[in-house]
């Protein structure tokens, strides 16, 4: 009888063990998929550089564009320092590019996508390759604020303004894109004011690296 009930705790014991390393490999395996859907950005900040000297291969822009705006008026009304030896592998996501748009003017915006990978557009929140992209400039924004932020700043200040307007900004939609090897896709920071639109490779002039001191 004592044997049975010895071997009978060591069953139990066997059963919690497996139970143990069961449950340790779902959190884990959980982890990895957590992973391997979200596309992080850990490089790119939102503070903006001042350059003190101009390189060779440096010109300036005086930006009067409200589209990149954060909150602090960045970029708007600022002289821009433009580094224009850049190759392909020196664009990276993240990046503030100065390029020609489509009316031949001079122009910037934020890279949220690079050549060659698929972007879409649920709710606001950017997907590379269906893998939401978790970073700043990832979703909408209005002023550097997401949706709850921003209505929660208009409300309480009493501002007159358009709310349903700005519900299908937050709330905006774009079916997939798959983007040729020449081709990246640009955002501006503040999606009510900036555009969304496909830049060819040789439209790029150069990338922002900071203001003009």
């Amino acid at each position: 009888m004592v044997n049975i009930l010895k071997g009978s705790d060591n069953v139990n014991k066997i059963l919690v063990f497996i139970l143990m390393v069961f449950t340790v490999l779902i959190i884990l395996g959980c982890s990895i998929n957590a992973s391997s859907e979200t596309l992080t950005d850990e490089n790119t900040t939102q503070d903006v550089t001042v350059i003190e000297n101009l390189g060779s291969e440096m010109i300036t822009h005086h930006h009067m564009s409200d589209n990149m705006d954060r909150g602090n008026h960045d970029y708007f009304d600022k002289t821009l320092t433009i580094e224009t030896n850049n190759s392909v592998a020196d664009i990276s996501r993240g990046d503030v590019v100065f390029f020609d748009n489509e009316g031949g003017e001079k122009d910037i915006s934020r890279v949220v996508a690079l050549p060659g990978e698929k972007i879409k557009i649920t709710n606001g929140q950017i997907y590379i390759n269906g893998q939401m992209l978790d970073t700043f400039y990832g979703k909408a924004h209005r002023l550097g604020l997401d949706e709850k932020g921003y209505f929660e700043m208009m409300d309480n200040e009493g501002n007159d303004y358009d709310k349903k307007g700005m519900m299908e900004v937050f709330e905006t939609s774009m079916r997939e894109v798959k983007l040729s090897d020449d081709e990246y896709y640009l955002i501006g920071d503040d999606w009510f004011r900036g555009k969304m639109l496909v830049l060819k490779e040789e439209k790029l002039i150069g990338k922002v690296v900071g203001y003009a001191k």
